[in-house]
């Protein structure tokens, strides 16, 4: 009997580890369909002749419709059949890609990008509803570590693609490579998710853990989660606006960096677009940033301040390179900063829900912060453009600094609150 459970135990630890592998797939690979926009900005403003804020109009448009969704989906993916949902929602991104690839329309393009941002705002709080109610604990903090790692390597894939479509004049092929690879995706969704989840389940009751169990234990689950929301909703007010903050630092560097490096400092097209890809490579390293900094400070907020506090020195450092024409000290000013931002991105977005998913529903929090992050992307994809062209780059910086600043003193002013709190407490 020891060697049967033995076996299932391994069995157990194997399909896991899948099921993680399945789900980093789907999200990672979603940013080849989320971000080929915008890592072709350049190209687009000379392919139909507009503006930085009239380009920025498609980002803004996608970024309402993703973040409105991530929202939506919050709430009521408990409710979803993940297997059809995720599965709709990369086939409909699929599409739009592919017609993205075709329209020679400007005004067609925003719309068909509503509905891809529309379409892929169901993946993130479904893969961490799927993940937190599949898993057992002792595989979260992988799950937490690989996920983390999604958006940046993501990124990385669009971008190293974009600069060299870009280098052979092709830049419309990352519309059709997302057009064929979603769909791929997708189908090898609807057929692993179900079987891997099965597999884990069947073999949690082989060792010893029986329907009535999971019932009871869900049952308590759910009863905490309502008592851990109550003392949870300053801290959640909080975090909905470091994750605005955060998404407008993150997203503004993505989309404008590009033509920052043009603009500022004369670079070509796709060197600019591949010195950008600094960002993703170094935001990789972001996660196991947020899982170092929280082996030694627990609290989540401190955690944010930290690294809210590195990306405003950072920030003044690029204010101070605009000046001058050295812009490889603001490339690495950009990276740390993407590392900075992207470690923050996934404490709020995964490493807490998946961690409070005792206290919390891991799927409707994950969503709900996600979309607040891009209520920041959105703003930062028209409102920074707008802003490069009226008052110019340096004003967007100083802007950036100022979002950073305040994220600092709130950081500061909940660290003096809670110590305040804590002695009143020990009198």
């Amino acid at each position: 009997m020891k060697i049967n459970e033995e076996i299932e135990e391994k069995d157990i630890k194997k399909y896991s580890y899948l099921l993680i592998a399945l789900c980093w797939i789907v999200y990672a690979c979603s940013y080849i369909g989320k971000l080929g926009y915008n890592a072709n900005i350049i190209q687009i403003e000379n392919a139909f002749n507009i503006s930085h804020a009239e380009s920025g109009t498609v980002s803004s448009f996608f970024f309402f419709a993703y973040g409105a969704g991530q929202i939506i989906n919050g709430l009521f993916c408990k409710r979803y059949n993940l297997k059809y949902v995720v599965f709709g929602g990369l086939i409909l991104s699929g599409i739009s890609n592919i017609l993205i690839g075709v329209v020679t329309n400007f005004e067609i393009v925003k719309y068909l990008w509503v509905i891809n941002g529309g379409a892929l705002s169901v993946l993130w709080a479904s893969l961490i509803r799927f993940l937190s109610e599949t898993l057992d604990k002792k595989y979260m903090s992988k799950a937490v570590v690989v996920m983390g790692t999604t958006v940046a390597t993501g990124t990385f894939l669009v971008y190293g693609l974009s600069a060299l479509f870009v280098a052979l004049k092709v830049f419309k092929l990352i519309f059709f490579i997302a057009g064929i690879l979603l769909p791929i995706i997708a189908i090898t969704w609807f057929i692993s998710s179900p079987l891997l989840a099965k597999k884990i389940i069947s073999g949690q009751t082989a060792n010893g853990i029986d329907s009535k169990d999971l019932n009871k234990e869900e049952a308590a689950t759910e009863t905490k989660r309502k008592e851990g929301m109550k003392d949870l909703v300053g801290v959640f007010v909080i975090f909905a606006i470091f994750a605005i903050m955060t998404n407008l630092i993150k997203d503004g560097l993505t989309t404008w960096v590009p033509i920052v490096l043009k603009d500022v400092y004369g670079l070509p097209d796709y060197i600019s677009i591949l010195l950008t890809l600094l960002l993703p490579l170094c935001a990789i390293f972001g996660v196991s940033v947020v899982v170092t900094l929280n082996k030694k400070i627990k609290n989540f907020v401190s955690i944010c301040t930290i690294l809210f506090t590195v990306s405003c020195i950072l920030i003044g450092i690029v204010i101070t390179m605009l000046h001058f024409n050295i812009f490889i000290v603001a490339v690495i000013s950009f990276a740390i900063i993407a590392c900075s931002m992207q470690g923050t991105n996934n404490l709020i977005t995964s490493v807490m829900p998946l961690y409070w998913k005792d206290k919390i529903n891991s799927g409707m929090v994950a969503g709900i912060f996600n979309g607040c992050c891009y209520i920041g992307s959105m703003i930062s994809s028209y409102g920074l453009g707008l802003i490069a062209d009226l008052y110019g780059w340096n004003f967007v910086f100083w802007l950036l600094f100022f979002v950073c600043f305040v994220a600092v003193v709130i950081g500061i002013s909940e660290f003096i609150i809670r110590v305040i709190k804590g002695k009143q407490k020990g009198k």
